[in-house]
């Protein structure tokens, strides 16, 4: 009887520690590593995560998974095409943690349960393109669910859509046809109020990805009209 006592206790204990780690956990590093890529402390284990799902399709290989508040170290990429969860679902996972080109992930899942099917995305973090520039600060927001605000297009690339923008305080990379689609670079000087998705790290590199056109908001001139005089005058919101 007491040995069934302890056992059941023990199954206990595990489920609880299970349900216990974050992404938080599984993100948070003050190392380096090898190659600098701060790989996870929990690389090659197996853990159990809960999370909003924030963007899907990444690359036709995963999905992302964020905290109910979004910020530093918390959300991660599941490196998983064989389930199909929707943008807000609750979700509990679990698989190995593993490093995707220098980004940590979660792969090779063992199990995979909606509990939620319609969550309200957590609000993103607002971030300095700086922030995102600068390898030390950027490697926080791996995975996360940001914002830029006030940002202007530095410089285009043709290839995936993607460009440099600066809100003052350095640049960083934006990708647009990650989560598909065609997406052509914006010209060089465009404005935007907000650009919204999550952030990668791939070649060295870190990037903000939208996911969708509702993502990109540029900042549109007002224009007022003295019908007295017929002059326009312009500014930016």
């Amino acid at each position: 009887m007491k040995r069934s006592i302890w056992l059941a206790g023990l199954m206990l204990s595990l489920c609880l520690g299970a349900s216990a780690l974050t992404i938080y956990d599984v993100q948070y590093t003050a190392s380096r590593g090898v190659d600098n890529s701060y790989p996870s402390a929990y690389l090659g284990k197996q853990v159990t995560l809960e999370g909003i799902v924030t963007a899907t399709g990444y690359r036709g290989e995963g999905f992302f998974l964020s905290e109910k508040i979004s910020g530093a170290w918390r959300g991660i990429y599941i490196l998983d095409s064989s389930y199909k969860p929707f943008v807000g679902n609750y979700v509990r996972l679990s698989g190995e943690v593993a490093e995707h080109f220098g980004m940590t992930c979660i792969r090779d899942l063992n199990s995979f349960r909606v509990l939620d099917g319609n969550r309200t995305l957590p609000s993103p973090a607002v971030i300095s393109t700086g922030q995102l520039g600068s390898a030390m600060e950027a490697e926080a927001y791996e995975g996360v669910y940001v914002r830029l605000v006030n940002s202007a297009v530095t410089g285009a690339k043709a290839r995936n859509g993607s460009f440099t923008v600066s809100d003052g305080s350095g640049q960083c990379g934006v990708v647009l046809q990650s989560f598909g689609g065609k997406a052509s670079s914006p010209a060089v000087g465009t404005q935007y109020a907000q650009i919204a998705g999550v952030v990668t790290f791939s070649y060295g590199e870190y990037l903000l990805n939208p996911f969708s056109a509702a993502g990109l908001q540029v900042q549109q001139p007002v224009s007022v009209q003295n019908r007295s005089w017929g002059k326009i005058k312009s500014i930016y919101k």
